[in-house]
């Protein structure tokens, strides 16, 4: 006789991994993440959040989706929307976003240019923020771990989010966590995944991008170096690169972004 637990499909099996460690925080504000109980565990969920595909996973024995809430969220009641397996009938599961105040940072840049950069400068920035927006809404329908591992040792500034003032000109609001260090620490991949874009961009100097699965992104930026390859598959601990002081930046430190549903929200509600 076939057993219960072959109900649940093969592709569910793929997409919503059992969680094993620590489990994202819920901060109900924007740039922060919703935890969702969706239920049910018998069917493959097919939830979006703005019309991006969420990522689920099973944690306790439910299926959670865990929402990435853009900064610039309005406030108020929200919702997830979508099925399950092949059924035709549409769900909305709401949420309320309340208000956060980010502090601000005002920054000098003694290289002005990466500031307000010259005219002939603007078609490799607009190719590279293309680029980025493309690596951002990568979403695999692979297993996923959010026990993230933090990707290098040092202070962390709890920055995201902070309105920054560069040379007393406003810029768009940090999008990550920098984490202090000294030039050349090793960067620790948090989770598996694979090698989505990287390279030597104007503003984020040496970056690479990693796709760890049903929306889950990061980003690490400003590294000296890096030791991965385009494509490359990548296990958890592995190292992808170092430390350094690339492109706009007012010393060595690794600026690490962390993207769901397409959009980054703050790294360290991942963070044990």
């Amino acid at each position: 006789m076939r057993s219960s637990f072959t109900l649940i499909s093969l592709s569910l099996l793929m997409l919503c991994s059992p969680t094993i460690g620590a489990f994202p925080k819920q901060s109900l504000v924007p740039g922060g993440i919703a935890l969702i109980d969706l239920k049910r565990v018998d069917k493959t969920p097919n939830f979006t959040f703005m019309g991006k595909p969420v990522l689920t996973v099973l944690h306790r024995g439910t299926l959670m989706a865990i929402v990435g809430l853009p900064l610039n969220l309005k406030l108020g009641e929200h919702f997830i929307q979508g099925s399950w397996g092949e059924e035709k009938s549409l769900h909305k599961l709401f949420f309320s976003i309340v208000d956060k105040q980010y502090s601000t940072q005002r920054i000098e840049i003694k290289d002005k240019r990466k500031v307000n950069p010259y005219a002939k400068d603007m078609d490799r920035i607009l190719a590279e923020k293309k680029r980025k927006q493309i690596a951002r809404l990568v979403f695999s329908p692979m297993t996923v771990n959010v026990d993230l591992l933090q990707p290098v040792e040092g202070i962390m500034t709890g920055s995201y989010g902070r309105r920054r003032i560069f040379n007393g000109q406003k810029k768009r609001p940090h999008s990550g966590m920098d984490i202090a260090a000294n030039q050349g620490t090793p960067v620790l991949a948090p989770a598996a995944g694979k090698v989505i874009e990287l390279g030597d961009f104007f503003f984020s100097g040496n970056l690479v991008y990693i796709d760890h699965g049903q929306g889950l992104i990061t980003m690490f930026a400003h590294l000296s170096k890096t030791n991965v390859k385009l494509g490359q598959s990548i296990s958890k601990g592995d190292i992808v690169g170092e430390v350094g002081a690339t492109g706009r930046v007012t010393g060595p430190h690794l600026h690490w972004s962390l993207g769901l549903n397409g959009t980054w929200i703050d790294p360290k509600l991942f963070l044990d």
